[in-house]
């Protein structure tokens, strides 16, 4: 499935930010409950001070960043070889597009997922040996951020696949990250300014209104990078899991069947130019007519930010659809 061959180039052009990356993730877990531990200690040193410890994974500061190195990772391996121009040379090696995907794909997220789960179990030994007072969410946020993690690493990866640059790359990632709110929320919220009616309005009770727009939240992948997910059910994380299959297959897809003398443009398939920037153009209508609405909750001020976003969507959208990346 994997090359020997190929997965040493791809360590030896890598290999410092695989090892940074490695690192952080292995680090950032026992570092939280440690550093935990040092607040308690300093906290006994001050008199009068009321002090517990206590290790809960929702106040760490730097374990919910997991996802940061996942797409500087992702970036890398499938981002900036088409940047830099230098993807011809590596389909000029024997071996199949097929195998150079797995191999780049199972390589990160070997590293991803390998080094947090050291942290893992190296977090897990701290808490046996310091012994907290009460431990929270240590183990289902612990593994909820491996799955988050590799969410993050397989949608920028599958944008890299279907992208001619790293820009277009991370802008992609963004767009679909958010895709759910944009497909849906934003054109609901426009019929809510026309006909003057609120979803909640049209839902059978409050209750069910609140439930819809909870699972609706996780649709969105950008959401997990908030911690709400560790406290709403054990079940959502079921939700990034199958996305990151969905994803993975999408990536595959189109790295495996898409030109290559397309690189540096936006997309690599000619015919998603056009679509896609009537999309932009259509979300930059409703997006601006929302705001224009809201600054004096008047039709007259809707219909100019329409025109607004109509013009900008139609600008922004051909000048970084249509205009080819130089190589770096």
């Amino acid at each position: 499935m994997v090359d020997r061959g190929l997965l040493y180039r791809e360590w030896m052009q890598n290999r410092t930010v695989l090892v940074m990356v490695g690192i952080f993730l292995a680090a950032v877990n026992p570092f939280e409950v440690l550093n935990t531990y040092l607040v308690y200690q300093g906290c006994l040193d001050t008199p009068e001070a009321y002090c517990n410890f206590y290790v809960n994974s929702l106040d760490s500061g730097m374990l919910n960043l997991n996802w940061a190195p996942a797409v500087i990772l992702a970036v890398c391996l499938f981002g900036l070889e088409r940047t830099k121009g230098t993807i011809d040379t590596l389909f000029s090696l024997p071996y199949s597009r097929a195998q150079v995907f797995r191999t780049k794909f199972w390589l990160g997220a070997a590293v991803i997922t390998g080094a947090q789960v050291i942290g893992y179990g190296l977090a897990e030994l701290l808490i046996l040996l310091l012994k907290p007072e009460r431990v929270y969410f240590f183990h289902h946020y612990s593994v909820g951020e491996i799955i988050v993690s590799v969410l993050a690493f397989t949608l920028v990866a599958s944008a890299g696949c279907l992208t001619g640059n790293t820009f277009a790359q991370l802008l992609t990632a963004f767009a679909v990250s958010i895709a759910p709110y944009l497909i849906i929320t934003l054109p609901l919220s426009n019929v809510e300014v026309i006909f003057g009616a609120g979803m909640y309005e049209l839902m059978p009770s409050v209750d069910a209104y609140i439930k819809v727009y909870n699972l609706f939240q996780y649709l969105n992948p950008i959401m997990y990078i908030d911690t709400d997910w560790v406290s709403a059910s054990k079940y959502i994380l079921i939700i990034p899991a199958v996305m990151s299959i969905v994803f993975y297959a999408i990536g595959y897809f189109c790295y495996v069947r898409q030109p290559v003398e397309r690189n540096g443009r936006f997309f690599l398939w000619r015919q998603l130019d056009r679509p896609i920037q009537i999309v932009v153009i259509i979300i930059a209508v409703l997006g601006f007519g929302l705001a224009g609405y809201s600054t004096g909750q008047t039709m007259t001020g809707y219909v100019a930010g329409m025109l607004v976003g109509g013009a900008i969507g139609f600008l922004v959208s051909y000048f970084v659809i249509y205009k080819k990346t130089k190589h770096v």
